[in-house]
């Protein structure tokens, strides 16, 4: 008797042990990953919680969660997770709300695009961490000054065209859509429209209206007017160019920039100039962000921990370590002298969230093949290529 009774003490003990035991999948690598293990670390001698840090690659981890968690061995939470797949994940039922862990006072911190982007059926899925998307990264040692205006943006380009020079790249023979939507949306288009509550409403698809039209137009324009962004230029190869410094400018995110500061490029980012004074270009934005698994048995600690790595502090510090653009607005602030976070923090200023909505996995392909048609014919007829694209995605 007096056996079994210490069996159960120890197992008793070693489940208490086991459940105080954060798990947390990530994708994270080099300085990020440093910075996570620090930071838990720092958070295991606050609390007094142990804390497993296990890599999952990034195009593994959302797979892994709705696998995993439903039958009790997902992670506690995912740091980070991107946005755009947060519908999935909720619609799946893997995902604990958040909406009542989020103070008042945390939600107030955070843009306005990071809130909508872990918002998915009005609630709140997850817990921003940093922005991501495109901006405009000028080579200074090319172009000294500039551009001011749209008009100066082109002529700067079309200048630095030349037999060993590119104006301005972006990627047109893969990746097409996700970097050429600035110019969609710039010229009116959208993705998905949104009813009356905020809510994405996927019959409700912006891609080959009058706006997304003549934002194709303009990329057609880019190619066979301005003789710009030439035929083959995928993102290796743009991304190449400016790391040799033969590219002006291009059309790329932060992931890119320590590549282009170990290389010694002398780079500014900025936001692409609008039309005639008016707002500057902006495409999608990623946000990425912390989730928490539903079926967790451990959600108290694993939300002290999500808070913790989420604090003002923490935000700044990831900013330091691996570069990332921060969803608080007060790390943002305290952080405003690095040129780099302050120039993407301008060029994301009014860029869209990627849709969260599941839909979006058939906006891709239709829309990467009418954007390769219409960047392969000068005389193409954009509204039909465009109408077809979005029958497709409807699935006519």
């Amino acid at each position: 008797m007096k056996n079994l009774l210490l069996a159960l003490i120890t197992a008793l003990l070693l489940s208490l042990a086991l459940a105080q035991t954060i798990t947390i999948h990530t994708h994270f690598q080099d300085e990020s990953l440093n910075w996570l293990q620090q930071e838990t670390a720092r958070f295991e001698a606050a609390f007094g919680v142990d804390v497993e840090i296990v890599f999952v690659p990034v195009g593994a981890i959302v797979q892994n969660m709705l696998l995993n968690a439903p039958v009790g061995q997902g992670p506690d939470l995912i740091v980070p997770v991107p946005h755009d797949q947060l519908g999935a994940l909720a619609e799946a039922g893997v995902l604990a709300s958040m909406d009542q862990y989020a103070t008042a006072v945390y939600l107030g911190d955070l843009t306005a695009q990071s809130r909508l982007a872990f918002t998915f059926a009005g609630r709140l899925f997850g817990l921003p961490m940093y922005v991501e998307g495109p901006a405009l990264y000028v080579n200074r040692d090319l172009v000294p000054e500039g551009p001011n205006s749209f008009d100066e943006f082109l002529a700067i380009a079309r200048e630095h065209t030349t037999a060993h020079t590119f104006g301005f790249l972006q990627p047109q023979a893969s990746d097409a859509f996700y970097f050429g939507y600035v110019w969609l949306r710039g010229f009116g288009g959208y993705v998905f429209g949104r009813d009356a509550d905020g809510n994405l409403n996927p019959n409700d698809i912006g891609l080959s209206t009058e706006g997304a039209v003549r934002g194709a137009e303009f990329i057609q324009r880019l190619r066979h007017e301005y003789s710009l962004i030439p035929s083959g230029v995928d993102y290796s190869v743009m991304h190449g160019q400016f790391l040799n410094g033969t590219a002006a400018m291009i059309n790329n995110g932060p992931w890119a920039a320590p590549d282009y500061l170990a290389a010694g490029i002398n780079f500014e980012v900025m936001p692409i100039p609008g039309i005639d004074g008016g707002s500057p270009f902006s495409g999608f934005m990623g946000v990425q962000g912390i989730v928490m698994n539903e079926f967790s048995t451990n959600k108290v600690n694993a939300v002290n921990l999500a808070k913790w790595l989420i604090r003002t502090d923490a935000q700044v510090s990831l900013a330091t370590f691996g570069g990332r653009i921060p969803a608080s607005i007060s790390a943002s602030q305290r952080i405003s002298d690095d040129p780099i976070i302050a120039g993407f923090a301008a060029a994301l200023a009014d860029a869209e969230p990627m849709p969260n909505i599941p839909e979006m996995a058939r906006v891709w392909a239709p829309m990467e093949t009418a954007l390769s048609l219409i960047l392969a014919d000068p005389y193409a007829d954009i509204g039909a290529i465009l109408n077809d694209a979005v029958r497709e995605i409807r699935g006519n």
